[in-house]
């Protein structure tokens, strides 16, 4: 069967990539290998700003509304700074994948469940073999996540990711998130709302026990341990670092590595992104890879600053800390809102960065 795009992934990269091209009134097939509605590890922060990108009825979907952060310091030093206004929403990723892809059936879109296993191009479009069988299409749009076996097929591999663990358990916080710092040298660990529970993870670009560290972060805090699941998030510091394919086989989300360096956030990035791909492909489908390049640079731009704040907060943590009671985290919640970008904030914030640094220096 012949389709114009065929999207491996039914994240939400995928789901959104898919669903623009059916909007537009491209035949498209979008293959999951999984049945849905299923599990994704994830704690499922949504910041404000993602909310304008998706359809209508996503409001059902949100378990709590966080408009205050708490933030901490290696789990002795701790205070909260509230948003006074919403500024991320927490929902499950099960359902929240399950609703943009019925989002994108609504379209058009048509969904196979199949695992991908190889494409070879044939004349001006592709032959891709599927566990289900074989299947033509002139697109490929690799949406399936940190293993994209799309990009391992265009010879990528993942040279930058955050290693995660992450368990759901009981516990209150409702409204707001908890962020500690100081755990690791790369990296935070959590605790978040998560309906009527919490989920409690960890994540590190280095060699750090994991396991260790949160368990003994749990009994700390009285918190109920369950074992951990884990995973690996992507990130890029700098252009170089995405992964976007070649020639109208191309990559979105977590396959291409789009995802936020200092925070981790992936979603709002991958939804992004995947309108952006779905219109360079409407624009030029010759050659859609320049004029998706084109139309990134500002979602690389946001990467690329959030990097320098990354190497700078990771690398100075107790500034880093006590910049977040004044000028950052306020800051932050503007940019979750989406009033700000990450380039204002780098800009800006070297004074008080320079300030507490000094600070932090006459301390010692």
């Amino acid at each position: 069967m012949k389709f114009d795009v065929l999207v491996v992934g039914a994240g939400p990269a995928g789901s959104s990539c898919a669903r623009k091209l059916s909007k537009a009134g491209l035949k498209v097939l979008l293959i999951e290998k999984s049945s849905l509605p299923r599990f994704k590890l994830c704690a499922g922060c949504l910041s404000a700003r993602t909310l304008r990108l998706l359809p209508e009825g996503y409001e059902r979907l949100i378990l709590n509304r966080i408009s205050s952060g708490l933030l901490g310091f290696r789990g002795k030093e701790y205070y909260e700074v509230p948003a006074y206004k919403e500024v991320a929403q927490i929902i499950d990723r099960k359902d929240f994948d399950h609703f943009l892809t019925l989002k994108a059936q609504e379209a058009g879109a048509e969904l196979l469940e199949a695992e991908l296993l190889g494409f070879e191009r044939e004349g001006t479009s592709y032959k891709v073999f599927t566990s289900k069988g074989i299947l033509r299409a002139d697109f490929v749009v690799g949406a399936d996540g940190f293993h994209s076996r799309t990009a391992k097929l265009l010879g990528y591999r993942k040279r930058k990711f955050f290693k995660s663990l992450e368990f759901f358990t009981k516990g209150e916080l409702k409204d707001k998130v908890l962020i500690e710092v100081g755990w690791v040298k790369r990296g935070y660990l959590w605790v978040f709302p998560h309906g009527e529970g919490i989920s409690v993870g960890i994540a590190t670009t280095g060699e750090e026990n994991l396991f260790e560290l949160l368990r003994g972060y749990c009994e700390e805090k009285g918190i109920n341990f369950k074992k951990p699941k884990g995973w690996h998030i992507p990130f890029v510091e700098e252009e170089r670092d995405l992964q976007l394919g070649r020639e109208r086989v191309l990559l979105v989300g977590d396959a291409a590595g789009m995802t936020d360096p200092l925070l981790g956030e992936g979603i709002y990035y991958a939804i992004w992104g995947a309108g952006l791909l779905a219109s360079a492909i409407l624009e030029n489908p010759a050659d859609p890879l320049p004029a998706y390049r084109k139309r990134l640079k500002p979602l690389v731009e946001e990467l690329v600053y959030a990097g320098r704040i990354a190497r700078l907060a990771y690398g100075f943590q107790r500034v880093a800390y006590r910049m977040g009671k004044g000028y950052a985290l306020r800051s932050f919640y503007e940019l979750l809102a989406g009033s700000k970008g990450y380039k204002s904030l780098y800009l800006k914030g070297w004074l008080s960065f320079l300030k507490h640094f000094a600070i932090e220096k006459f301390r010692l």
